[in-house]
Parts: C-alpha cells; structure tokens; sequence
C-alpha cells in the first residue's frame, strides 16, 4: 500500500491553481476550478480530487478542454436555459449552470439550465449545494460516455452519469446526496490502483466480461443495483444529453463518438420558498435529520449518518490536519507540475 502525501488545503489549493493557469487556464477560472477540484479531497472524495489533474492537464494540452471558454446562454425561456459552455472545464461550466439556474428560479420559481459541450465536472454534489446556499433545492446530473456495462451484458454501454441532490437545513448542514450510478465510480478504481490494493467483487469486469478485483484489469464499471443502476443512468442520458441533440450513448455504440467528447450537464434550482414558508422547511429538514438518527442503531454502527454527514466530517478533519494524497497520485501531480515549470509544496509524510 502506499504511504500518503500530506498536505494543508491552501497549499493544495494554491497547488492546483497554479498548474492549471501555467496549462493556458484564466488565472481566476484556474482558482475557481481548483478549489472545486480540492473541495472532493477534503471530503473524501478522493477518487474526483487531485488526482484527475494531470487527465486535465492532457485533455487542455491536446485542446479537448478550452482554457479560455466564451460561454453563452443559446436559449433562455420561462424557467429553461440551455448554456453552450465551450468546452470549459467542466466544473467551471456546471458551476455557470447552477448560477443560471438559480437565477431562473428567483424569477419564476424553479430554473432548469441544460449544459453543454463541458468537460469532466469532478464532484456534482459542488454544484447541488450552490443551490442549497442559495435557500433552494439543487440537483445536478451529468452525462458522458460509456464507462460501464448495461444491466445483462458483458462490456460498457452506458456511462456512469453522477447525480446529486442538496437541501438547506436550519441548524443542521445542508444533506447533499452524490452518487455514481455505478457500483463505485471509475476514480474510485483509478485510486485503488495508486495505493496498490484490490477491489471488491462487483466493481467492474475485466476485458472477457468476468468480475475481477484487480484494479489494474477492470475494463468496465457495474452499475449500482444492476438494472436500477443502469436504468437511471439511461434516463440522465435522456435528460441532459437528447434534449440538447448532443446524444453520446447512441453514437459512442455505432463508433461515431470522438476520442475525447465533450459532455453534458443539467442544473437544477428549486425556489421552495414558492412551495412554502422556506423557515418551516428548513426546520422540518433538522426534524428529519434527528428522526432518522435517532433510530435504534444495528450491531457494531456507532453512528447514522445522514446525506453528506460522512463527507462532513472529513472535511472538518481534513481541514485541521492536511489532506493526505496517495504517493503515486503525489508523483504523477508533481511530474505534471514540473512539465509546466511550477514548483511543488513540500508536503510532509
């Protein structure tokens, strides 16, 4: 197994940050993408966090992802928008597509801005709680290629499309549901392999289509439930793919589909203000929150964990005491550092 990097949010921050603007990446844009890319280590998330940055670093050298994006609004009715996001980063583009949303929603209650033409967006939940924040309910669901097998066969023919739900509470932390419709998401298997350990069976087949727990072998993901998993993923295609006529599923199977395609995105932005008194619901979302961790506990829980209360808490950890980084993910980070002329933190072991 792999010892672990050490590292303080601001130096990781600054850390990104850098690479990204020394990659062509506006110096505000690459701070904002950094901190969203930074925000998933420190809850946890590690499998969305730094160590995605040399793929982007790749994805901007070979110009599938535009440093500099001129993002526009092609439409913009009632409580639908639809963003062309110019191949920007993905979080950044999924970031302007919440600010819309919400914007749409303070005028006619609820807000809806389909994205496209993004790239990879790292951690959804980001994005659904710019909502929360906001006082509204978000949800955020994304869209690429296939990653992962169908329900019943044997290679991939779906993707492994995230989507996140976030509500604000009073005294409680907003709960923030962020799920891959597979097993585990492909970065989860990408972090496994640079700390050098096996999977568990059902995260993914090998190339013949059998279940491995070899990192290194899996050459599709399994979806979460089998065909509840493969299903929802199905319909996220539907919803933010078909209906901006960027289909990536249909035409990645009859191999038109480019090596490196650009994504789609939906955001979602509830006014529950207009539903009802926004104070009462907050109030009735602590209530639940105490229900439901109330409950008799099964053998050996020490505690039930509410939506985002388990990445809460890494956060508050992490945040206090560094966030530790896999040494191979560490090496690949400075490597692609060091190609872009920037000098790595000293990180402690």
């Amino acid at each position: 197994m792999s010892d672990n990097i050490i590292l303080a949010k601001p130096d990781l921050t600054t850390f990104a940050a850098a690479i990204f603007a020394a990659a062509g990446v506006e110096p505000q844009m690459a701070a904002r993408w950094a901190e969203a890319v930074v925000w998933a280590n420190l809850r946890g998330v590690d499998s969305h966090g730094v160590i995605r940055i040399p793929r982007y670093v790749d994805l901007l050298r070979k110009g599938s992802t535009n440093p500099r994006p001129q993002m526009r609004l092609e439409r913009s009715a009632g409580a639908i928008a639809v963003l062309d996001a110019d191949r920007a980063p993905g979080a950044i583009g999924m970031m302007r597509a919440m600010d819309e949303a919400i914007s749409h929603a303070k005028k006619v209650h609820i807000g809806w801005c389909a994205a496209k033409n993004i790239t990879h967006a790292g951690a959804v939940g980001y994005f659904a709680l710019q909502a929360a924040h906001a006082g509204m309910a978000g949800i955020v669901m994304t869209a690429s290629g296939p990653l992962m097998a169908y329900h019943g066969a044997r290679v991939s023919g779906v993707s492994t499309n995230p989507i996140a739900i976030a509500v604000p509470g009073k005294r409680r932390r907003p709960f923030v549901l962020d799920m891959s419709t597979s097993t585990v998401s492909n970065g989860k298997v990408l972090a496994a392999r640079d700390r050098g350990e096996a999977v568990s069976t059902g995260w993914g087949l090998d190339a013949e289509g059998r279940d491995t727990t070899d990192p290194k072998k899996i050459a599709t993901l399994l979806p979460l439930g089998g065909p509840k998993g493969s299903g929802l993923s199905l319909m996220i295609e539907c919803l933010a793919s078909l209906t901006v006529g960027s289909p990536l599923i249909s035409l990645a199977l009859a191999g038109g589909l480019a090596e490196d395609p650009f994504l789609n995105g939906v955001a979602i932005a509830v006014d529950l203000a207009a539903l009802g008194d926004l104070d009462k619901f907050t109030a009735e979302v602590d209530r639940l929150g105490d229900a439901i961790t109330g409950l008799p506990r099964a053998e050996g829980v020490e505690r039930i964990l509410l939506p985002g209360e388990r990445g809460d808490a890494i956060l508050a950890e992490r945040e206090a005491n560094g966030i530790p980084v896999a040494a191979e993910t560490w090496k690949r980070l400075v490597a692609t550092a060091e190609g872009l002329g920037v000098k790595a933190p000293d990180p402690s072991s």
